[in-house]
C-alpha cells in the first residue's frame, strides 16, 4: 500500500474558533464553539475542551439550542445537514437534510447560517452562492418536505450578526444589508416586511450588526460610524430611535443580556462596553488584547463570551472580570503576508510559528493547544484608526536550532522609513524560556529576505546564522566572547561572572551584484547555499565561494533551496516557477529535473524524504537520489495554497505494507488561511474521538457534592457485598445525616434552627479506630457516665452497631463497632451566618 493510499490531509489543529458565533448550554456550564468540521464543547469552570463532536462532513456554520428541548443542540454544516444531538454524552439523536436544488448557474448553494428561534416552530437559514458576499434569508423545512420561503432577498455577509431573532413572547426577526434594515414577524410570515434606512446612508454609513431584545419588541443595530441605535415601536411606520455613541471604529457585534436590562458591544478598540439601558450608564473592560468580533451572553446572565480576531475566546463574569481564556492557533489579522516559517521545538514537541502581532507562538499539535507565546517586539498592539491604517511591528522571519532562536522583526509605515531588528534568543534552562541575548538594529540597512540558523551536527560545533537582505549581500553571524573588551574595573556580573558574549557579523558576501534570495545549510554545516538570481552559489564556513550552479534553461529566479539528508547529503534541491532541479554539489552537475512549479519545499530530518507542494494542487514525496520512486498526492482545495511546511518526528514510526518505504515523520503544513494541516492515516481520522462520558462527570464537584457518591449500588450488589458495605460505612462522618437530607423533599424539611445541631454534631464527632480493645460493656458504661455528667444543651444519640447475618458474616476480621463521644454545642439564636454559608 502506497503513501498516497494510506494517508490524507486533514485539519489537525488550528481551526478557527471565531468564524461563527458560539452558544452556551442551557445550564450555562458549557459553551459550544463551531470549529471547522466539528463542534468543541468547553467547560466554563476549567476552560478546557471536554468534548469534540465531529459527525459533520463539511464545515459547521452554526450551533444553537433546540427550542423544543434546550438540553439538546442543533448543529448545521454548509452542505445543509442538521444534526440534533445531546452534548452531555455526544449521542446523535436525529439527522435532517435541508439542502436546496442547484441554482440557475449550476452551482449548488451553500448554507452560511442557521437559526432555530424560540418564538416559532420553523427553522431559518442563510443560503447563497459561495463568494457572492450576500445570502438569502429563507425558511428551512427539515427533510425537504416543504418548499422554502424567501423572507429577505439580500442579507450582508461578513459581519458577526447579520440576522437576529427575538424571544418567544415577541416573535421578531431582523436582517441587515448595507444601509437597509428589514424587520418582520416570524410567527406570521404572511405579514409584509418592513424596511428602514440607516442615518447617514448618503455618506456611506451602513449597518454592521443587529440584535433583538429577549422579551420586548425592541432591537439594536450597530453601524460603521460606531453608533448604536435602539429601535422601539416597530409596529408603527416611524419607530423611536435612541442613539448611543462611544465607539470610534465600526461596531463589530451587539448582544442583549438574558434579562434585557443591559446591552453589550465591542469592536476594534479592544474594549467591551456594557450599556445600562435604564440608567444610561456605561461600564468598560479595556485592553482585552485584540479587537473583538463576536459576543455571546449566557442564559443565566452570569457569563459573557467574547471572540477576538487572534482566534481567542475569553470568558467573562457579569462583573466584567476575565475568568477563562481559550486560545486557539493564534492569527494576526493585520499581517500583510502569510507567515513564511514553520519550526519544530523538540523540547515540548511543539510547533513554532507566527501568532498575534509581534509574537511567536509555541503550539502543541497533539493537544491542539498553545503552550505559550513569546513577545518578540516588546510593544503593545496599536488599534486601527477610522481614517488611516496603523502598522504594527510584525515578526517577519524566525529560525530555531538547539538552544538558539533567531528572529527578524520588521516595521514599515507609508510615511516613515522601514525599521528592522535582528534578535538572537538563548534558551534559559532555569526559566524554561527564551531570553534575549543580542539585538541588532538594521542588520542590512534594508529589508531582510531570509534567515537561517545552522543546526549543530555535533555538540562542539559553534552556532552560526546567515541573513540575506535587499542590500545585495548575505551576512554570517556568530557569538563572540567579549572578555577582552571589558574594562578591568567594571566586572560583568550579569551572568554570574562568566565571560559575556554577543552575536556579531563575522563575514559577508556578494555575487555579481545580484539580489540574494533563500539560503540553506548542508546537513553537516560545512556548506552554505545562497540563491542569487538564477544561480545557486556554494560557500564555506569562512565565506569563501566554493562553486556556483546555474541551469541554462532556467528563465526565472530560484525560490526554495534544500540540501538532502543521509546518503543524499551531497544533493541540493532548487525550485523555480517552472522547474524542480536536483544538483550534485560534488560534480556541480544536474542529477535530474522535473517540470513542476513548486511553491514549498521541505526535507525530513529523520529520513531522506523530501516533500514538495506544487501549484497544480499536487504533493510530491520522494528521495532525491531515487526520482523513479516519487509519489504524487492530491492536495484538497481547502488546504491551498500552502505557505510553509515541516516534518515533525512521530513517537512511533509507521510500518508500510508491501515493503514500500514511507516517511518516518508526520508532515505538517499551513495554508494561506493560517490553518494547520497534517498528513495522517485515513484509518486514524476518527482517532481521538471522545469516549462516552457524560459532561456532568467532568464538572468539578462542590464540597457538599463530594459527600455524595456519583454511583450507587443496586439491591443485588448490596446483597452480594453486604459485609463490605458495612465496613465501608462504619466511621464515615455525616453519612447518615447527609443522605437523610437528600432523601426528603426540600419543601418538607423543617426549619434550619431545628436541623443544625444534629447535622453539625455528626461532623464534629470522633470515630474510634476499628479493632478497639475495649469491651462492649465498658463502652456502654462510659457512655452512661458521660450522659449523666454532661452539661450540654443537646443530647447525641448513640446508634447501636449492626450485626451481620450468620450466613454472610466473614470468617475472619470481626466487625468493629463505631463509638461516638459527646460534643458540647452551644445554643445559637441567630443563624444568619449559616444562611450565608448555604448561599455560597
Amino acid at each position: 500500500m502506497t503513501f498516497k493510499e494510506q494517508r490524507l490531509p486533514r485539519c489537525k489543529a488550528g481551526a478557527s474558533l471565531i468564524k461563527y458565533k458560539p452558544v452556551f448550554s442551557y445550564d450555562s456550564k458549557f459553551f459550544l464553539v463551531p470549529s471547522g468540521r466539528s463542534v468543541k464543547v468547553f467547560s466554563c469552570s476549567s476552560g478546557e475542551c471536554v468534548r469534540t463532536f465531529g459527525k459533520h462532513a463539511a464545515e459547521v456554520v452554526a450551533v444553537v439550542r433546540n427550542p423544543e428541548n434546550h438540553v439538546q443542540v442543533l448543529s448545521c454544516s454548509e452542505d445543509g445537514v442538521v444534526i440534533k444531538w445531546d452534548p452531555s454524552d455526544g449521542s446523535v439523536l436525529k439527522k435532517y437534510e435541508v439542502t436546496a436544488p442547484a441554482s440557475g448557474g449550476g452551482n449548488r448553494d451553500v448554507l452560511a447560517g442557521f437559526y432555530a428561534p424560540p418564538s416559532g416552530s420553523a427553522w431559518f437559514c442563510l443560503r447563497g452562492t459561495p463568494g457572492a458576499g450576500w445570502c438569502r434569508l429563507e425558511t428551512c423545512p427539515a427533510g425537504g418536505d416543504e418548499e422554502s420561503r424567501v423572507l429577505v432577498d439580500k442579507v450582508s455577509l461578513g459581519g458577526a450578526s447579520p440576522v437576529a431573532f427575538g424571544g418567544p413572547s415577541c416573535g421578531l426577526y431582523a436582517a441587515i444589508h448595507k444601509a437597509r434594515l428589514f424587520v418582520g414577524d416570524c410567527t406570521a410570515l404572511a405579514f409584509s416586511l418592513k424596511k428602514f434606512w440607516s442615518k447617514g446612508k448618503q455618506h456611506g454609513v451602513h449597518f454592521t450588526c443587529v440584535t433583538c431584545h429577549p422579551t420586548a419588541r425592541t432591537l439594536a443595530t450597530g453601524d460603521s460610524l460606531g453608533c448604536i441605535t435602539i429601535w422601539q415601536g416597530l409596529e408603527e411606520g416611524a419607530p423611536a430611535r435612541s442613539v448611543y455613541h462611544w465607539h470610534t471604529l465600526p461596531v463589530a457585534d451587539l448582544v442583549f443580556s438574558s434579562t434585557g436590562g443591559f446591552l453589550l458591544s465591542g469592536g476594534g478598540e479592544c474594549v467591551l462596553v456594557k450599556w445600562g439601558l435604564a440608567s444610561g450608564d456605561k461600564q468598560f473592560l479595556p485592553r482585552m488584547g485584540m479587537p473583538l468580533c463576536r459576543l455571546t451572553a449566557s442564559p443565566d446572565s452570569a457569563h459573557i463570551l467574547t471572540a477576538h480576531e487572534d482566534n481567542c475566546l475569553q470568558l467573562l463574569s457579569s462583573q466584567l472580570r476575565v475568568e477563562r481564556v481559550v486560545q486557539g492557533l493564534a492569527r494576526s489579522p493585520c499581517r500583510a503576508k502569510p507567515c513564511p516559517f514553520l519550526l519544530h521545538d523538540p523540547r515540548w514537541d511543539s510547533l513554532v510559528l507566527g501568532g498575534r502581532p509581534g509574537h511567536l507562538q509555541f503550539y502543541q499539535l497533539q493537544h491542539d493547544k498553545q503552550l505559550f507565546s513569546l513577545d518578540v517586539v516588546g510593544l503593545n498592539y496599536v488599534t486601527q484608526e477610522r481614517d488611516g491604517a496603523v502598522v504594527n511591528t510584525e515578526v517577519a522571519l524566525a529560525s530555531l536550532a538547539g538552544d538558539w532562536l533567531a528572529s527578524v522583526q520588521h516595521w514599515a509605515d507609508a510615511d516613515l522609513g522601514p525599521e528592522t531588528r535582528l534578535k538572537f534568543w538563548r534558551f534559559d534552562h532555569a526559566l524554561q524560556n527564551f531570553v534575549l541575548d543580542t539585538s541588532v538594529y538594521q542588520p542590512h540597512g534594508v529589508e531582510v529576505v531570509d534567515l537561517q540558523l545552522r543546526h549543530p551536527a555535533s555538540p562542539g560545533q559553534a552556532p552560526l546564522a546567515v541573513t540575506a537582505g535587499r542590500d545585495r549581500r548575505f551576512r554570517l553571524w556568530a557569538p563572540e566572547h567579549l572578555e577582552e573588551d571589558r574594562a578591568a574595573d567594571s566586572p560583568d556580573t550579569s551572568r554570574g561572572g562568566a565571560p559575556s558574549r554577543s552575536w556579531n557579523c563575522v563575514a559577508s558576501g556578494r555575487y555579481r551584484d545580484l539580489q540574494p534570495g533563500r539560503c540553506a545549510f548542508s546537513e553537516d554545516g560545512s556548506l552554505l547555499a545562497v540563491a542569487f538570481g538564477r544561480s545557486a552559489t556554494l560557500w564555506s564556513e569562512e565565506c569563501r565561494l566554493v562553486g556556483s550552479l546555474a541551469h541554462p534553461h532556467c528563465p526565472s529566479q530560484l525560490g526554495s533551496l534544500a540540501f538532502g539528508r543521509g546518503s543524499s547529503c551531497c544533493l541540493l534541491l532548487s525550485c523555480t516557477e517552472t522547474r524542480l532541479i536536483a544538483w550534485d554539489v560534488v560534480s556541480l552537475s544536474v542529477l535530474w529535473e522535473l517540470e513542476k512549479a513548486v511553491t514549498c519545499l521541505v526535507t525530513d530530518p529523520s529520513s531522506e524524504f523530501v516533500a514538495a507542494f506544487c501549484e497544480d494542487a499536487k504533493l510530491l514525496v520522494f528521495e532525491p537520489q531515487r526520482r523513479g520512486a516519487m509519489v504524487e498526492c492530491d492536495v484538497p482545495p481547502s488546504c491551498q495554497p500552502v505557505v510553509s511546511a515541516i516534518f515533525v518526528p512521530e513517537a512511533k514510526s509507521p510500518v508500510a505494507a508491501g515493503g514500500h518505504q514511507r516517511p518516518l515523520s508526520r508532515l505538517c503544513f499551513v495554508s494561506v488561511a493560517q490553518e494547520l494541516f497534517t498528513w495522517d492515516e485515513e484509518n486514524n481520522e476518527e482517532e481521538g474521538e471522545d469516549a462516552t462520558v457524560r459532561l456532568e462527570e467532568l464538572v468539578p464537584a462542590t464540597p457538599f457534592g463530594a459527600l455524595v457518591a456519583q454511583q450507587t449500588k443496586t439491591a443485588v450488589q448490596a446483597a452480594a457485598g453486604a459485609a463490605g458495605q458495612l465496613h465501608s460505612r462504619v466511621g464515615t462522618v455525616g453519612f447518615k445525616e447527609v443522605h437523610q437530607l437528600l432523601e426528603v423533599a426540600s419543601h418538607t424539611l423543617p426549619s434550619m434552627t431545628s436541623l443544625y445541631q444534629n447535622f453539625l454534631s455528626a461532623f464534629l464527632s470522633k470515630t474510634d479506630t476499628p479493632g478497639s480493645p475495649r469491651a462492649e460493656s465498658d463502652e456502654d458504661e462510659d457512655m452512661t457516665n458521660q450522659d449523666a455528667g454532661s452539661d450540654s444543651d443537646m443530647e447525641v444519640d448513640h446508634e447501636p452497631s449492626q450485626k451481620l447475618p450468620q450466613e454472610e458474616a466473614p470468617a475472619e476480621a470481626p466487625v468493629a463497632r463505631a463509638t461516638t463521644k459527646k460534643v458540647k454545642l452551644a445554643k445559637a439564636k441567630h443563624f444568619a451566618w449559616l444562611s450565608e454559608m448555604t448561599k455560597s
